[in-house]
């Protein structure tokens, strides 16, 4: 039951078609994503019109680490998600918002402490990827300007969790169209207009973390009325689920960027221009596939809700349905990028040695990535399932065992080209084992839910059978208040 001073919290996945709810969440969720990406797509083009190399080699290093920080920003989103998606699903609107107040707070903190810890280091790092002279000044005067701005990512991708995880796909998608708008009208301002070129780039992006955050709390606390006064023994309470999830999360998410690092170390030996070609398919990759992204965190609420209210047949259907949209999407795209490979080269004016990495991506790696899709899929199923150490081990795989022996010996065979399509091929292995292992994961849940549904009812029916021994007894009883009420008292 809703509390009398706030709006009652709706559960929108546990009826109406699966696949609309996937198309709707992952169409609007992609617009928002598309909108980010494109915006590092813009800043990359801003910059490649300024004619040097170093620039582009520059922003490849740094957003090496950049992605290595946004993925724990990631992985504290996607917990947000799953605890408070359940919560919705199970109908406890008090228990919703405390779990949205507090997952607000620990995600601002976590991200706060990361960029402290990462600052004094950024130099060390960008050296370990291989960058130096000119390009290592350049992707410093960046990192020194986004570092300290993490704390608002953080923030902000915490609430477009939560906008996601009650069914307000367009308020998620504003939340990133807003921040990407401010950053694309600052771009060119900055960059060319005050003559401040990486650091113009660097300095647009940090306002845009700063309106991400804030369209986002503006969303959850006047829209859809979820904030609430919270202390420290309901934060400890709500945070150890949330911790359950987060920390798996966050494990797989950064397994990623090191990942990538290790890719991005072995094309550093090709030289600059093949590391510039490199951070251009960087930039068009979540471009292109922005509906996969977003469709793994679209695919939680609706797992996680149904869940909640144990409609179990709703769950197995939603993986299936996820899969069509990969495929579909796939069908459609890669014929895109098969024609359009020499427009890219052209739009971006590439050297010979970024053009041929442009090309490989477009004609081998783009059908591949459809496997990246299925295992992002699988991931975020495992998260709302109750099982993050799967996702965890898959995603570590992916990056590790997946990763470096694929990219050490596809550069050894055809030099950097050769990387882009040995990673390719170890995330289609881990993608299609992972998506099998997910299938028999719901089954097993499923099965346990189901069991335990039995015993309580059994244990329900049990205790109405038993006569009363003592109806009218004499002796003093004390009434105990239910769960549900002493959470409530605790505000």
């Amino acid at each position: 039951m809703a509390d009398s001073k706030h709006k009652a919290v709706k559960s929108r996945f546990t009826s109406g078609s699966i696949f609309n709810h996937i198309v709707i969440m992952s169409v609007t969720g992609g617009i928002g994503l598309l909108a980010l990406f494109f915006v590092d797509l813009a800043d990359m083009y801003f910059l490649s019109l300024l004619g040097e190399t170093e620039l582009a080699a520059a922003i490849g290093y740094a957003g090496t680490i950049l992605f290595f920080t946004a993925s724990i920003s990631i992985g504290l989103s996607i917990a947000t998600g799953v605890v408070t998606a359940k919560a919705v699903g199970e109908g406890k609107d008090r228990k919703t918002r405390q779990v949205v107040m507090t997952a607000l707070f620990f995600s601002a903190a976590i991200a706060l402490i990361t960029s402290i810890m990462i600052f004094p280091l950024a130099s060390t790092l960008l050296e370990m990827l291989g960058a130096s002279g000119r390009t290592l000044s350049l992707a410093l005067d960046y990192l020194y300007i986004l570092i300290p701005t993490l704390g608002f990512l953080g923030l902000g991708m915490s609430t477009g969790g939560v906008l996601r995880a009650v069914g307000d796909a367009k308020g998620a998608m504003m939340v990133t169209l807003i921040g990407s708008t401010v950053n694309l009208v600052l771009d060119p301002i900055l960059i060319f207009g005050l003559d401040l070129q990486i650091e113009g780039a660097a300095y647009a992006s940090a306002f845009a973390r700063i309106s991400l955050a804030g369209t986002g709390l503006y969303l959850i606390f006047v829209k859809h009325d979820l904030g609430i006064l919270i202390n420290l023994k309901i934060f400890k309470r709500n945070l150890a689920p949330m911790w359950k999830v987060a920390m798996p999360a966050i494990l797989t998410n950064i397994a990623t960027p090191i990942g990538n690092a290790y890719v991005v170390a072995e094309i550093a030996s090709f030289g600059d221009a093949a590391i510039a070609g490199n951070t251009i398919v960087a930039r068009i990759t979540p471009v292109a596939f922005a509906l996969f992204f977003s469709l793994s965190g679209s695919i939680g609420p609706i797992i996680g809700q149904n869940l909640g209210a144990k409609k179990y047949d709703r769950v197995k259907e939603s993986i299936y349905a996820s899969l069509k949209f990969i495929a579909g999407y796939t069908v459609i795209l890669w014929p895109l990028f098969f024609f359009g490979q020499e427009f890219i080269v052209f739009l971006f004016g590439a050297s010979a040695d970024s053009a041929s990495m442009i090309r490989t991506f477009s004609t081998w790696v783009v059908p591949l990535t459809m496997f990246l899709g299925i295992l992002f899929l699988s991931n975020a199923a495992f998260n709302n399932l109750g099982h993050p150490l799967r996702a965890t081990f898959f995603n570590v795989g992916k990056a590790t065992v997946g990763t470096i022996p694929f990219a050490y010996y596809g550069a050894k065979l055809y030099g950097a080209e050769g990387v882009l399509i040995g990673q390719a091929i170890g995330a289609t292995i881990f993608g299609l084992v992972g998506v099998i292992f997910c299938l028999y994961t719901i089954d097993q849940v499923v099965s346990r839910e189901k069991n335990n549904d039995a015993k309580k009812q059994d244990l329900k029916n049990t205790s109405i059978d038993q006569p009363q021994l003592m109806p009218y007894s004499s002796a003093r009883t004390f009434n105990y208040p239910s769960k549900e009420i002493s959470e409530q008292s605790d505000t």
